[in-house]
């Protein structure tokens, strides 16, 4: 009883009241109008109940379950009021599929182009406070 429910079918579809008992098997519910109805479950949808249940199956972590691939960093980016439009109007155009991916893209091919440089050490392990190039080590301070 106290449940939330929603009408299904006949000409009162669609209003809502409360379950305020039973009678042989159906419930009585008392409609946001005052009025009351007999009627079977499923002349209804339980909004009380189907709360419930998801209560009852929700895994016990909350937020966005954890993505499939590269974890990815938020950062703040401070761009140009022309580059910020250009990328969004490129997405929009389908010139790029979202502007994530073409800045991270973009930045990977530069980097992968200045690391490739002869002379230029490629960051291998990052280790607390300390990231170790080729054989030594340097302090990131």
């Amino acid at each position: 009883m106290g449940d939330k429910l929603r009408i299904r079918s006949g000409d009162r579809a669609g209003q809502r009241g409360i379950a305020v008992g039973e009678d042989s098997g159906q419930i009585i519910v008392a409609l946001m109008t005052g009025e009351e109805l007999v009627l079977a479950r499923d002349q209804m949808t339980n909004f009380s109940l189907a709360a419930r249940r998801a209560w009852k199956v929700m895994p016990k972590r909350a937020g966005r379950p954890k993505a499939q691939g590269e974890r990815k960093t938020m950062v703040s980016l401070r761009l140009e009021h022309d580059v910020k439009r250009r990328l969004s109007l490129a997405a929009e155009m389908g010139l790029i599929r979202t502007r994530e991916d073409a800045v991270n893209g973009w930045l990977r091919e530069c980097l992968d182009r200045l690391f490739s440089q002869e002379g230029v050490p490629e960051l291998s392990v990052q280790t607390g406070g300390r990231v170790a190039i080729g054989l030594k080590e340097m302090d990131r301070g």
